[in-house]
């Protein structure tokens, strides 16, 4: 019986790793490329922008840039860094937020994202691409 159980520690300590691994860490590969959304390099050189709808009405526009800047029709300019693959923090003078489940393709064209934000409220959006 006392062989048993040092046995039953390591196998119990190998599924611990085994799951550990599976369930990710900041280390792994992102599956969205955020590069292939940007509507230029720079609001300078912007070249299109993103008509956000919820409901089939237009809440906003957004455009975002290579130099981790961007601009909305409802809040202004803004700064933005990539928290999580999907996820990204965004501020300005007026607030603070998060753009979260990032989803789309840029090869059709659509984007779609929660934003949750206390300055600036909670919506879901569903973006088509208008280029200029």
């Amino acid at each position: 019986m006392k062989k048993v159980i040092p046995g039953f520690l390591v196998v119990g300590f190998l599924v611990f790793l085994i799951s550990v691994s599976i369930g990710g860490c900041n280390d792994t590969p992102c599956d969205f490329d955020l590069n292939a959304f940007f509507n230029g390099t720079s609001i300078l050189d912007q070249n299109s922008e993103w008509d956000c709808k919820r409901g089939g009405e237009t809440v906003f526009t957004l455009g975002l840039f290579g130099d981790l800047t961007g601009t909305r029709s409802d809040i202004g300019d803004f700064v933005f860094d990539r928290q999580k693959c999907r996820v990204l923090n965004f501020e300005n003078e007026a607030g603070s937020g998060k753009l979260k489940n990032l989803q789309g393709s840029s090869n059709i064209g659509t984007l779609s994202f929660k934003q949750v934000s206390d300055d600036f409220g909670d919506t879901e959006v569903i973006c088509d691409l208008v280029e200029f």
